[in-house]
Protein backbone atom coordinates (compact mmCIF):
# COMPACT_ATOMS: atom_id res chain seq x y z
CA UNK A 1 0.00 0.00 0.00
CA UNK A 2 2.74 2.20 0.77
CA UNK A 3 4.86 1.65 -2.14
CA UNK A 4 1.51 2.42 -4.42
CA UNK A 5 0.86 5.87 -2.50
CA UNK A 6 4.36 6.36 -3.12
CA UNK A 7 4.18 5.75 -6.84
CA UNK A 8 0.60 7.93 -7.41
CA UNK A 9 2.23 10.94 -5.12
CA UNK A 10 5.16 11.07 -7.77
CA UNK A 11 3.23 10.46 -10.87
CA UNK A 12 0.79 13.15 -9.63
CA UNK A 13 3.61 15.64 -8.99
CA UNK A 14 5.61 14.82 -12.46
CA UNK A 15 2.61 15.35 -14.65
CA UNK A 16 1.63 18.52 -12.74
CA UNK A 17 4.72 20.07 -12.81
CA UNK A 18 5.35 18.39 -16.93
CA UNK A 19 2.11 20.60 -17.96
CA UNK A 20 2.70 23.98 -16.30
CA UNK A 21 6.62 23.81 -16.94
CA UNK A 22 5.00 23.13 -20.84
CA UNK A 23 2.53 26.53 -20.44
CA UNK A 24 5.86 28.39 -19.13
CA UNK A 25 7.04 31.28 -21.76
CA UNK A 26 11.16 30.55 -21.13
CA UNK A 27 13.64 32.31 -22.05
CA UNK A 28 17.48 30.74 -21.75
CA UNK A 29 20.77 32.86 -21.61
CA UNK A 30 24.27 31.35 -20.77
CA UNK A 31 23.79 28.15 -22.18
CA UNK A 32 27.04 28.52 -24.37
CA UNK A 33 28.69 27.88 -20.78
CA UNK A 34 27.43 24.62 -20.72
CA UNK A 35 27.86 23.81 -24.41
CA UNK A 36 31.86 24.47 -24.47
CA UNK A 37 32.09 22.53 -21.47
CA UNK A 38 30.79 19.55 -22.15
CA UNK A 39 32.62 19.52 -26.08
CA UNK A 40 35.69 19.40 -23.63
CA UNK A 41 34.35 16.38 -21.89
CA UNK A 42 34.16 18.60 -18.90
CA UNK A 43 32.26 17.86 -15.77
CA UNK A 44 30.61 20.67 -13.63
CA UNK A 45 29.02 21.14 -10.59
CA UNK A 46 25.57 23.36 -11.31
CA UNK A 47 25.03 25.30 -8.61
CA UNK A 48 21.28 27.38 -7.48
CA UNK A 49 19.39 28.18 -4.44
CA UNK A 50 17.30 26.15 -2.34
CA UNK A 51 13.73 27.63 -3.61
CA UNK A 52 14.68 28.19 -7.38
CA UNK A 53 14.62 24.47 -7.77
CA UNK A 54 11.08 24.31 -9.79
CA UNK A 55 11.49 26.34 -12.53
CA UNK A 56 14.49 25.17 -13.86
CA UNK A 57 14.50 21.44 -12.68
CA UNK A 58 12.49 20.30 -15.84
CA UNK A 59 14.53 22.17 -18.31
CA UNK A 60 17.73 19.61 -17.98
CA UNK A 61 15.48 16.65 -18.18
CA UNK A 62 17.44 13.68 -19.69
CA UNK A 63 20.66 15.33 -18.65
CA UNK A 64 21.31 12.39 -16.13
CA UNK A 65 23.32 14.18 -14.05
CA UNK A 66 23.74 13.72 -10.35
CA UNK A 67 20.96 15.50 -7.60
CA UNK A 68 21.72 15.36 -4.22
CA UNK A 69 19.02 14.66 -1.75
CA UNK A 70 18.91 13.59 1.52
CA UNK A 71 18.10 10.39 3.42
CA UNK A 72 14.91 10.72 4.61
CA UNK A 73 10.94 10.33 3.85
CA UNK A 74 10.91 13.64 1.94
CA UNK A 75 14.24 12.60 0.33
CA UNK A 76 12.71 8.93 -1.01
CA UNK A 77 9.90 11.18 -2.82
CA UNK A 78 11.97 13.87 -4.32
CA UNK A 79 14.45 10.90 -5.64
CA UNK A 80 11.69 9.10 -7.39
CA UNK A 81 10.80 12.68 -8.67
CA UNK A 82 14.41 13.28 -9.35
CA UNK A 83 14.28 10.11 -11.53
CA UNK A 84 10.70 10.60 -14.08
CA UNK A 85 13.03 13.60 -15.33
CA UNK A 86 16.03 11.47 -16.33
CA UNK A 87 18.22 13.09 -13.43
CA UNK A 88 20.46 10.46 -11.75
CA UNK A 89 19.32 10.77 -8.09
CA UNK A 90 21.79 10.17 -5.02
CA UNK A 91 20.75 9.84 -1.42
CA UNK A 92 23.27 11.30 1.24
CA UNK A 93 23.42 11.31 4.89
CA UNK A 94 21.74 14.32 6.95
CA UNK A 95 23.60 17.17 8.15
CA UNK A 96 25.02 15.50 11.07
CA UNK A 97 26.65 13.57 8.62
CA UNK A 98 28.44 16.44 6.57
CA UNK A 99 31.90 14.82 6.15
CA UNK A 100 30.58 11.62 5.36
CA UNK A 101 28.23 13.41 2.83
CA UNK A 102 31.03 14.72 1.08
CA UNK A 103 32.70 11.79 0.72
CA UNK A 104 29.71 10.29 -0.64
CA UNK A 105 29.56 13.49 -3.10
CA UNK A 106 33.03 13.26 -4.37
CA UNK A 107 32.73 9.48 -5.10
CA UNK A 108 29.79 9.93 -6.96
CA UNK A 109 30.91 12.59 -9.28
CA UNK A 110 34.04 10.86 -9.38
CA UNK A 111 32.32 8.15 -11.19
CA UNK A 112 32.13 11.12 -14.53
CA UNK A 113 28.84 12.84 -13.67
CA UNK A 114 28.06 15.90 -13.59
CA UNK A 115 26.25 17.16 -10.20
CA UNK A 116 23.35 19.21 -9.66
CA UNK A 117 23.33 21.38 -5.92
CA UNK A 118 21.27 23.47 -3.77
CA UNK A 119 24.33 25.82 -2.39
CA UNK A 120 21.89 26.71 0.85
CA UNK A 121 20.47 23.87 1.78
CA UNK A 122 19.36 21.36 3.25
CA UNK A 123 18.14 24.01 5.84
CA UNK A 124 19.70 27.11 4.96
CA UNK A 125 20.45 30.10 5.83
CA UNK A 126 18.43 31.41 3.19
CA UNK A 127 20.85 32.17 -0.02
CA UNK A 128 23.72 31.82 1.64
CA UNK A 129 26.40 28.85 -0.01
CA UNK A 130 27.75 26.77 1.95
CA UNK A 131 31.75 25.30 1.80
CA UNK A 132 30.40 22.17 0.45
CA UNK A 133 30.44 23.06 -3.16
CA UNK A 134 33.77 24.84 -2.78
CA UNK A 135 35.22 21.24 -1.26
CA UNK A 136 33.26 19.43 -4.12
CA UNK A 137 34.70 21.49 -7.08
CA UNK A 138 38.35 21.35 -5.33
CA UNK A 139 38.46 17.24 -4.92
CA UNK A 140 37.05 16.50 -8.35
CA UNK A 141 38.21 19.60 -10.35
CA UNK A 142 34.91 20.24 -11.49
CA UNK A 143 34.18 24.20 -12.62
CA UNK A 144 31.24 25.53 -10.75
CA UNK A 145 28.13 26.92 -12.85
CA UNK A 146 25.61 29.44 -10.88
CA UNK A 147 22.21 29.22 -12.51
CA UNK A 148 19.29 32.29 -11.50
CA UNK A 149 16.32 31.95 -12.41
CA UNK A 150 13.30 34.86 -12.23
CA UNK A 151 9.21 34.15 -13.56
CA UNK A 152 6.62 37.49 -13.80
CA UNK A 153 3.94 35.83 -12.10
CA UNK A 154 4.71 33.52 -9.23
CA UNK A 155 3.85 32.29 -5.43
CA UNK A 156 6.07 32.55 -3.18
CA UNK A 157 5.99 30.49 0.47
CA UNK A 158 7.74 33.31 2.76
CA UNK A 159 6.69 31.11 5.66
CA UNK A 160 9.32 28.35 4.28
CA UNK A 161 13.21 29.10 5.20
CA UNK A 162 14.07 29.09 1.48
CA UNK A 163 10.75 30.93 0.01
CA UNK A 164 10.03 28.67 -2.41
CA UNK A 165 9.47 29.75 -5.55
CA UNK A 166 6.18 28.26 -7.39
CA UNK A 167 5.78 29.61 -11.06
CA UNK A 168 2.26 30.15 -12.26
CA UNK A 169 1.22 28.39 -15.15
CA UNK A 170 1.90 30.68 -18.56
CA UNK A 171 3.85 32.99 -17.09
CA UNK A 172 6.71 34.18 -18.71
CA UNK A 173 10.05 33.58 -16.99
CA UNK A 174 13.83 33.58 -17.28
CA UNK A 175 16.98 31.28 -16.96
CA UNK A 176 20.47 32.70 -16.86
CA UNK A 177 23.55 30.51 -16.71
CA UNK A 178 26.82 32.11 -15.54
CA UNK A 179 30.64 31.49 -16.65
CA UNK A 180 32.48 28.98 -14.98
CA UNK A 181 34.44 29.05 -11.48
CA UNK A 182 37.12 27.03 -11.04
CA UNK A 183 38.22 26.13 -7.73
CA UNK A 184 42.20 25.40 -7.59
CA UNK A 185 43.18 21.91 -6.01
CA UNK A 186 45.13 23.58 -3.85
CA UNK A 187 43.08 26.09 -2.38
CA UNK A 188 43.87 27.05 1.57
CA UNK A 189 40.38 27.35 3.40
CA UNK A 190 41.06 31.29 3.17
CA UNK A 191 41.21 30.99 -0.51
CA UNK A 192 37.71 29.02 -0.34
CA UNK A 193 35.90 31.31 1.82
CA UNK A 194 36.81 33.48 -0.95
CA UNK A 195 35.35 31.79 -3.41
CA UNK A 196 32.50 30.98 -1.11
CA UNK A 197 31.38 34.73 -1.29
CA UNK A 198 32.15 34.71 -5.16
CA UNK A 199 30.16 32.22 -6.12
CA UNK A 200 27.63 33.61 -3.77
CA UNK A 201 27.31 37.09 -5.18
CA UNK A 202 27.31 35.33 -8.67
CA UNK A 203 24.32 33.71 -7.76
CA UNK A 204 22.25 36.01 -6.54
CA UNK A 205 23.60 38.22 -9.65
CA UNK A 206 22.24 35.70 -12.04
CA UNK A 207 19.25 35.90 -10.13
CA UNK A 208 19.01 39.92 -10.50
CA UNK A 209 19.76 38.78 -14.48
CA UNK A 210 17.46 36.88 -14.88
CA UNK A 211 14.65 39.58 -13.45
CA UNK A 212 16.11 42.84 -15.85
CA UNK A 213 15.76 40.34 -18.81
CA UNK A 214 12.12 39.80 -18.49
CA UNK A 215 11.41 43.42 -17.07
CA UNK A 216 12.89 44.73 -20.52
CA UNK A 217 10.22 42.29 -22.22
CA UNK A 218 7.17 44.15 -20.80
CA UNK A 219 4.17 42.92 -19.09
CA UNK A 220 4.35 41.82 -15.92
CA UNK A 221 7.44 43.06 -13.93
CA UNK A 222 9.27 40.08 -12.50
CA UNK A 223 9.89 40.63 -8.75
Amino acid sequence: MRSFVVRLTVCIYFVALTMLYKSIRLRVTGEEHLRRLQARGQRFIVCFFHGDILLFFPHFRGSDALIFTTESKRGYYLAEIIRCFGYRPSLIPDIRGQHLALDNMTEEIRKGYNAVLAVDGPLGPYHKVKHGALVLARRTGCPIISIGTASARRIVLKKRWDRYVIPLPFTRASIVIGEPITVPPDADPQHLEELRVRVEEHLKAMNRTARDLLNRQGGDPAV
